[in-house]
């Protein structure tokens, strides 16, 4: 399990190590707790980072309970934002980590719950794709379990019983491999292309919650939402961030987020009409500092007839060059995932997810397919964990990092430039459709 101390500990040394570069910032803070001082010690700099945390030392801070350091993280982050994080289910105005504080849930299953033939009972009837994240499961016998259908996390408490274990399976290392975006992503990150200086947006009904995989990449979050009835239910919106760009996860984890949350009850989607002007202002903002504007928007959850306010909307943010990821464009692009031996940098190892497989009609072999299955990402119940995503379709925001990163190298760059590339540029695979490929996408860019 992550220790959040180390957060602390790390954020100790390098204010120590910008101190002692005589950063303007570091200097400021060190003479408002130690007049005078030419140098600092490690403890001098852990007891400066403790008391900007809001604790009275560092000694106070390393005897916490985790969901309070998780509660201090929080607090800090906020001061930047424009609409506060909150931690899972409270009554409190900041939250606590409610995996870590009341503990795992198990062994006394739900009925729907079937861990003799491996299935989830729901209202339309039995999938064979399993929810275990946050549950004793200790006791069941999973040797035949494919872990590419089980929905797993750091919390989830699987049986000591080698033999009950599935075949050649480490739940910690799996969910570190899948951190992984895949497909040579972390070869361009390498090489300096991660997304640096690009901006992304994201409209969404999910709210979001803090997550440390996203602290670094979450440049704002604004909440317009009213509907407080539902404001707890639906927290993907971590997930979301970390596939765009988190820092472990992320395809690029040098972007910059700006994520606007708003009414899952608003039915005219006048809300995302609203947030999707604000992002034109913002870009235009950006620009006029100097900076590069809004790469992208992704409207998730956005779907049916757009208004004629919404059509206005997306068509005054295209004309701004932004591209409007509506998850709707291209309308033949399949989500794919890695098998659960696979290496998730060979394209030979990945196979349709069963959810594109049930809604492809036209079995069109020029679909183009991106990442949105088999990946892990943050939970949303505590800020330092992680779960394996099984079921949850994400391979528009793997396609909208993936868009950043050619924004890199041919800054000019349109939708419709970007998915005839992939598609010249990508790897056929009968019965599967054209993988994109990431390092051949770019090198084409590059040599344009």
């Amino acid at each position: 399990m992550f220790d959040y101390i180390d957060v602390f500990r790390l954020e100790a040394k390098c204010f120590l190590k910008d101190f002692r570069n005589k950063n303007k910032k570091e200097v400021e803070l060190a003479a408002k707790y130690f007049s005078g001082k030419t140098d600092l010690s490690l403890m001098q700099a852990q007891h400066i980072v403790a008391k900007e945390y809001g604790f009275n030392s560092w000694d106070d801070l390393a005897k916490a309970e985790r969901w309070d350091l998780a509660a201090a993280l929080n607090i800090v982050q906020n001061k930047k934002l424009s609409s506060p994080l909150k931690i899972w289910f409270s009554h409190e105005e900041l939250g606590y980590s409610t995996a870590e504080r009341y503990g795992i849930r198990g062994p006394d299953f739900r009925e729907d719950l079937d861990l003799v033939n491996y299935r989830e009972k729901h209202s339309w009837g039995w999938s064979s794709y399993i929810h275990i994240n946050n549950f004793d499961v200790s006791f069941a016998d999973l040797s035949g379990l494919d872990v590419s259908k089980a929905t797993f996390d750091d919390f989830t408490i699987w049986p000591k019983d080698g033999a009950k274990m599935p075949k050649d399976f480490n739940p910690k290392a799996f969910l570190e491999k899948r951190k992984n975006p895949g497909l040579g992503i972390r070869k361009l990150h390498q090489s300096g292309i991660d997304g640096r200086g690009r901006n992304a947006a994201i409209i969404s009904q999910s709210v979001l919650r803090p997550h440390l995989e996203c602290r670094d990449s979450l440049a704002d979050y604004i909440s317009l939402k009213s509907d407080t009835a539902n404001a707890w239910a639906n927290a993907n919106g971590g997930w979301y961030v970390a596939l765009l760009s988190g820092k472990n996860c992320g395809v690029a984890p040098k972007a910059k987020v700006y994520y606007f949350a708003v009414d899952s009850a608003n039915k005219d989607f006048s809300q995302f009409a609203e947030a999707l002007r604000k992002v034109c202002q913002l870009h235009k903002t950006l620009k006029k500092s100097g900076k590069n504007g809004i790469d992208v928007v992704v409207l998730n959850e956005l779907f049916g007839e757009l208004s004629e306010d919404m059509q206005s909307a997306i068509e005054q943010a295209e004309s701004l060059g932004i591209f409007v990821d509506k998850h709707l464009y291209p309308s033949d692009y399949t989500d794919i995932e890695c098998r659960m031996d696979g290496d998730v940098d060979n394209p030979d190892d990945y196979v349709v997810h069963f959810v594109s497989k049930r809604n492809d009609k036209k079995k069109n072999p020029d679909t183009l397919c991106f990442i949105g299955y088999g990946q892990t990402v943050p939970c949303q119940y505590t800020i330092g964990s992680y779960f394996f995503n099984a079921t949850s379709g994400l391979g528009n925001f793997w396609l909208s990092g993936l868009f950043m990163l050619c924004r890199s190298v041919k800054t000019d760059l349109t939708p419709e430039d970007f998915f005839a590339t992939a598609l010249e540029t990508g790897d056929y695979r009968k019965g599967i459709g054209v993988i994109v490929n990431p390092q051949r996408l770019i090198a084409e860019f590059n040599n344009k």
